[in-house]
């Protein structure tokens, strides 16, 4: 490259569109080319080549509390008559440039997968959200209102359940979900992240053993049991605190069934201790609790409960496990996935209408159980992973003890709830936690162990090299297993003089009037689909017109604001009606578009299937 050339590029296409990021890295290859030996060696000594985004973080707390009294879930089936404290939705959104991750910690017993299936098709449909980007972890306190239908319970209790599903409760708790959600995103900030671990004593085993094996409800302080507290928190730009994230394993149980007052029980009662004590909120994410119950467990009110006392045995333990993290930084890249197990069910076990998803017939009257793990890595070093069950807590311990991560953290009571998963050698001591609440067999451990282990050590660990180094590849779009389709700019086909696909972004950019992008789709049937656009936009260059169209119809909108080129946001831009088949979809410039702006930088579109 000429030193002309290079003056070229400064002084006509850097006002054009470049942000300081995409200047840089221009600069930087020219200056390799000018220069004898190179301006870098690799990329590791550029800032921003191997880094794509900026992390940017937000916390909402969303109060959930019925002001009308209601069927509580846990123990037997009773409805409440008062209101002790309040119970929330405490939702984190999480963005490194290219992956957004929404944790939302509810102060609810269980809910339902399928509950946890419609809520997270809202947000795919709202904001195009993929599910595995949604966790929605329930703290599991006993003493708060039922949450949709009963799902696998009502299997395990069908007399607990004669009363009608609360509808209108349901419908509360979602909207408020979906509110909360939104307001996050909106809220993102710039932030540091770290991590660290601390130890409480707040919880113990809850299988007594008799003098014949035989296990019940109370305590073994001889059995298996996990007291460290796995601990995320999240800065501001300014080095002061945004968010905790806290990870211990305790039924929330401090409260029995005698206390008809509505509570966040433990989980509660510590998350609002640190908030006060910390100036932030606290995220409270229960672990492997199957088999552990807080210290003082089945009170009948809340003054006999011991609840204070868990702000010292565990709420003081996070603040000091908090200001131990010395060490948080900004560059932060964040990869999900996937799997699911299958095990064997439990022989002439009933299954729930709503979770025909989540079993599959194998002949002779048996069938499998299809648990969906996720999985979360944080850089090289935190690894988060969930299961809907109540795990016993030495699965977890040997997994993460296995891990080949520095911090490996279990969340439990995520994404709905099937059932209490115990360890293969507790089915011969029987109990509440195998005989009555349990669909799986003693293969259940090794399957989960195999599974988790192979993703965390293999896929999970391969995801940097996978997905940070996408490639431009036009290829057929075809729905998912939901129906979903997903028009990124890999697939994509970049049509005109100006465009090109940024890798580094994964998305195109450099949009002009002239340009568009066309994609070969084939669904599989005609239908309506709400369509969510993924973008970023500089302020200066909002506001100018697109339009997407099929052979079926046409969406025509503007670019709204998205903060920076750097901010990818997504939004609903209306629905579109497909035919069956291959066809080709197109994303271009609108009438009236301003040929001296750009239009935007595209990631991807989504077509969610709509009744």
């Amino acid at each position: 490259m000429k030193f002309s050339e290079y003056y070229f590029i400064r002084q006509v296409v850097t006002p054009y569109k470049l942000t300081r990021m995409k200047y840089m890295i221009i600069m930087v290859i020219a200056f390799c080319f000018i220069t004898p030996s190179g301006f870098a060696n690799s990329a590791e000594s550029v800032p921003g080549l191997n880094h794509a985004g900026i992390f940017r973080a937000a916390v909402v707390k969303v109060d959930i509390t019925p002001n009308e009294p209601k069927m509580l879930l846990g123990y037997n089936a009773r409805q409440s008559k008062g209101v002790h404290d309040h119970i929330y939705h405490r939702i984190v959104v999480l963005d490194d440039g290219i992956t957004r991750f929404v944790l939302v910690s509810s102060d609810i017993c269980v809910i339902s997968p399928s509950e946890y299936d419609h809520v997270a098709l809202l947000l795919l449909r709202r904001f195009g959200i993929a599910p595995e980007n949604f966790w929605w972890s329930l703290t599991h306190t006993h003493s708060a209102p039922e949450v949709g239908v009963p799902g696998l319970p009502e299997v395990f209790m069908g007399e607990r359940y004669k009363h009608p599903v609360d509808t209108a409760y349901t419908s509360f708790v979602e909207q408020k979900l979906v509110e909360g959600v939104e307001q996050a995103c909106k809220q993102l900030e710039k932030a540091k992240l770290g991590a660290g671990w601390g130890h409480s004593n707040a919880n113990i085993n809850r299988r007594g053993m008799d003098v014949n094996g035989k296990a019940s409800l109370g305590m073994n302080p001889d059995g298996a049991v996990d007291r460290k507290i796995g601990l995320i928190r999240i800065d501001k730009e300014d080095g002061s605190p945004l968010v905790f994230i806290s990870n211990y394993p305790i039924h929330g149980t401090a409260l029995g069934a005698a206390n008809l007052e509505i509570s966040a029980d433990v989980p509660g009662v510590v998350s609002q201790y640190v908030e006060e004590k910390a100036g932030a909120p606290l995220l409270f994410i229960n672990g492997a609790a199957g088999n552990l119950a807080p210290i003082y467990s089945t009170y009948p009110t809340v003054s006999s409960a011991h609840l204070s006392e868990f702000k010292v045995l565990l709420g003081d333990k996070i603040l000091e496990a908090g200001r131990r993290i010395t060490a948080t930084t900004d560059k932060v890249r964040l990869f999900a996935g996937k799997t699911t197990i299958e095990t064997p069910r439990k022989e002439n076990l009933d299954w729930p209408s709503d979770l025909g998803n989540y079993t599959r017939s194998i002949g002779n009257g048996k069938h499998l159980i299809k648990l969906p793990a996720r999985f979360l890595k944080i850089n090289d070093d935190i690894a988060m992973w969930s299961l809907p069950v109540e795990l016993f807590c030495e699965i977890s311990n040997e997994i993460r003890d296995r891990s080949p991560y520095a911090y490996t953290f279990y969340y439990g009571y995520t994404n709905g709830w099937l059932g209490y998963l115990p360890a293969a050698n507790e089915f011969k001591h029987g109990g509440y936690e195998v005989e009555i609440v349990c669909p799986y067999t003693p293969a259940a451990e090794q399957d989960v162990k195999d599974a988790v282990l192979n993703y965390l050590q293999g896929d999970l660990k391969n995801k940097p090299s996978a997905e940070r180094t996408p490639v431009n590849n036009p290829s057929l779009v075809e729905p998912d297993e939901t129906g979903v389709l997903v028009l990124s700019a890999e697939k994509g086909k970049a049509i005109g003089p100006d465009i090109k696909y940024m890798p580094e972004w994964k998305a195109f950019g450099w949009f002009q009037h002239r340009d568009k992008v066309e994609w070969e789709i084939s669904p599989k049937a005609a239908k309506a689909y709400a369509v969510i656009i993924e973008w970023s936009v500089a302020d200066d260059h909002s506001g100018q017109p697109f339009i997407l169209e099929s052979n079926a119809g046409t969406i025509a909108g503007t670019v709204e604001k998205s903060g920076s080129w750097e901010s990818f946001t997504s939004a609903p831009i209306g629905k579109l009606k497909l035919k069956a088949g291959k066809q080709k979809i197109t994303f271009k410039p609108g009438k009236n578009f301003d040929p001296k702006k750009a239009l935007l930088d595209l990631r991807k579109i989504v077509l969610v299937p709509v009744d």
